[in-house]
């Protein structure tokens, strides 16, 4: 079997380090020398305000975005919009904030041929969370497909029956995100909610985790039942595998970037290996 169709990761993998984060740019030449060939791209870059994609030059960064991936033959399969903590509290004036720089980051998203945008559902309820989305997509005319995650908390959008009837609400344009680590800390069966799930599943996020804290490690370092989880995408999932394992380089210096990448390919290559 060629496992490297399915496999790709969010170029967060290699954002933290011991001393200082890279950007984009550093990290896109590093995971596709380890071997990915297709990546979800962290448009949370702009929770930054110091981000270069909140000003003037944003549309060179795209461009130079667009120039690494045809130089790596790289495709960028998804990408991770910005979110606040809590809608809800927000203020008028920070409301309209949020939306513009998610649009704005679909909008990037677009530029660069990314078919689905994963997006974090507010705190409320599923009828809150509808009419959030509806709005959004009603200031954006382009074609990316949303792809609504579920979180961590019991507090907010974090079951497959929730997800199920606000992508129902909002079919075509817009389906799930599973989060393996946020399914686990709720102690929802994650073969379970991919089963549930697979007719809207259109993007994943792969991590691991204690079962506790959002931790956001490689497969095998955390509590995670792989075995079961592999055979489930096996069974009812075909789209990209993706990390989002940012949290595990962090103790590293940048210098250890490529090794980290190199170990995080391999990994994926054991993972896949037990859907076998």
């Amino acid at each position: 079997m060629n496992t490297e169709p399915r496999i790709s990761s969010n170029t967060n993998l290699l954002a933290f380090s011991s001393d200082g984060y890279r950007r984009m740019d550093e990290i896109i030449p590093m995971l596709a020398n380890a071997g990915f060939r297709n990546l979800d791209l962290n448009f949370c870059e702009m929770m930054n305000p110091d981000s270069v994609l909140n000003t003037d030059d944003a549309s060179r960064y795209i461009g130079k975005l667009k120039e690494l991936g045809e130089q790596f033959h790289v495709e960028y399969v998804q990408s991770h919009v910005p979110y606040p903590k809590d809608y809800t509290a927000l203020s008028n004036e920070g409301k309209k904030a949020s939306d513009k720089a998610i649009l704005k980051a679909m909008r990037f998203s677009e530029d660069l041929n990314i078919p689905h945008a994963v997006i974090h559902p507010i705190r409320g309820s599923i009828r809150d969370n509808i009419s959030y989305f509806e709005s959004l997509l009603s200031a954006y005319d382009g074609s990316i497909m949303l792809a609504i995650e579920n979180m961590e908390t019991e507090s907010e959008i974090h079951t497959p029956e929730a997800l199920i009837e606000i992508a129902e609400a909002l079919s075509p344009r817009a389906g799930i995100c599973l989060d393996t680590g946020h399914a686990h800390m709720c102690g929802i069966s994650i073969p379970d909610f991919i089963r549930k799930t697979s007719r809207y599943l259109v993007a994943t996020h792969i991590a691991d985790n204690d079962g506790k804290s959002d931790q956001h490690l490689l497969p095998f370092f955390g509590t995670i039942d792989w075995k079961s989880t592999m055979k489930a995408f096996s069974d009812y999932y075909s789209r990209y595998l993706n990390y989002e394992c940012m949290y595990f380089g962090k103790s590293f210096p940048k210098k250890s970037g490529e090794a980290i990448a190199d170990l995080a390919y391999d990994i994926f290559q054991l993972l896949i290996s037990l859907s076998s």
